[in-house]
């Protein structure tokens, strides 16, 4: 199946699950009292040592994300929270891009037999993406993640590509689901009860983070038309 082919049946579906789970949150979230009491218990983990927590909250997610492990969600949003919508982002960004090129490494210097025996047969189908565009098959699949994102990273470090080029894309490539991510965290600085998390302004940053993949992979295809002879 081909990769445009799949990203319009992955898309609309993931879309519409995010927004029935967000209906529930709205119709049946908890009360406000709740939701301050664990905004208030992050916030007080900062204040009481601020240096010590960025620095914690920082390799937790380097580490979560080298492990492909679950918990990211949740540290991006208590960096919105805590750092605000910019360097929250770079924050997320930054680690989700260091754990997943700490992933890559292992994989190239020290799992590369084991890595091959279970999914080489993914292998030969990134190779493929990768000769045929380049980096920005590995953007594509930062925006729009066909590949489980527990195997792009070691499946990556089995490839060609430099290891400066893998941490630049990944880290320009993961941008945009960082701030959706961080974004929603710095709603609950804010909001009362979790029916105002899910304001209009966070939809549409969803909505435009589920329409990246389509609008890159555009500008991709025309650009290669101009530079074209």
């Amino acid at each position: 199946m081909k990769v445009g082919a799949t990203l319009q049946r992955l898309w609309p579906a993931a879309l519409l699950l995010l927004l029935g789970l967000a209906w529930l949150a709205w119709a049946h979230g908890p009360d406000a009292s709740w939701l301050q009491a664990q905004r208030q218990a992050v916030l007080a983990l900062k204040q009481a040592d601020p240096w010590g927590f960025g620095i914690a909250l920082f390799l937790l997610f380097t580490l979560l994300s080298a492990l492909a492990l679950p918990g990211c969600s949740l540290l991006a949003l208590a960096a919105g929270l805590c750092y605000g919508w910019l360097l929250g982002t770079l924050m997320v960004a930054l680690a989700s891009t260091l754990g997943a090129t700490l992933s890559f490494l292992v994989a190239r210097h020290w799992l590369r037999g084991a890595v091959r025996r279970r999914w080489g047969a993914r292998l030969t189908g990134i190779e493929a993406g990768l000769a045929r565009d380049g980096g920005h098959y590995l953007f594509s699949l930062r925006l729009a993640p066909v590949i489980p994102y527990a195997l792009i990273n070691p499946l990556m470090g089995l490839s060609a590509m430099p290891v400066w080029q893998f941490f630049l894309v990944s880290l320009l490539g993961m941008l945009a689901g960082s701030a959706a991510y961080v974004y929603a965290g710095t709603l609950l600085g804010s909001a009362q009860a979790w029916q105002e998390v899910f304001s209009p302004q966070l939809l549409a940053a969803l909505l435009l983070l589920a329409l990246l993949p389509w609008l890159a992979r555009a500008a991709w295809r025309r650009a290669r038309v101009k530079v074209r002879p």
